[in-house]
């Protein structure tokens, strides 16, 4: 997938479903509802013309932080290593991992938010302990689609997103490749001193 079109989840990050067009609802269960809401509110940001595009980054991520489980997704991505991660490296981890999605993916799904075309699926997983897998097909300016599932989990009354995965290939597994052999290499503080300068390859995994 190119930058454009892995911002659309994203959900990593901040700009989850900033490219979204969006289509009416298909479902009533509660993640889907939530779901769309959420497409609803980060276009409206990536298409207001009055705000620049500093502000609209700043808006969804704010809006956004409702609903990713930054923790939870940094956990995942890391692996079994997480487990020697100390408080502090964990907290640095999260917020490197977070500002470097923001700064890879955020401008270009605020420009594919014209482009691309997103479409809430009827289809829904329920994996058992309040986790369901929730779907979106995008379709691309090139005609492309893309089916994106967001691993979801009920936190009270939200769901909260916790992987996502395009056409079957999981976010949070590819970046792990990426931070298992950072960590053999450099150790975590040089891990995290990495992501911090944004030394992390941008996930392309479809064209």
């Amino acid at each position: 997938m190119n930058h454009k079109n892995i911002a659309a989840w994203l959900a990593i990050s901040t700009v989850w479903v900033a490219q979204a067009a969006v289509a009416a609802p298909v479902s009533n269960h509660p993640a889907q509802v939530q779901l769309q809401q959420n497409m609803d509110t980060v276009l409206k940001v990536a298409r207001n013309t009055s705000l620049n595009e500093q502000q609209k980054i700043r808006q969804i991520e704010g809006y956004a932080d409702r609903y990713l489980d930054y923790q939870r997704i940094a956990a995942l991505a890391v692996g079994m290593p997480w487990r020697q991660f100390s408080d502090k490296q964990k907290t640095e981890f999260i917020e490197a991992f977070k500002d470097m999605m923001i700064s890879m993916y955020a401008r270009s799904a605020l420009m594919g938010a014209a482009d691309s075309q997103v479409t809430l699926l009827p289809k829904l997983v329920d994996n058992g302990n309040n986790r369901v897998d929730a779907f979106t097909e995008i379709r691309a300016r090139s005609g492309k689609k893309y089916e994106v599932a967001y691993q979801l989990y009920k936190v009270g009354s939200v769901y909260k997103v916790y992987n996502i995965k395009v056409d079957g290939a999981s976010l949070v597994t590819i970046y792990r490749n990426q931070f298992n052999e950072l960590i053999k290499q450099k150790g975590i503080d040089g891990t995290i001193a990495t992501i911090k300068a944004k030394g992390l390859k941008k996930v392309d995994a479809v064209n």
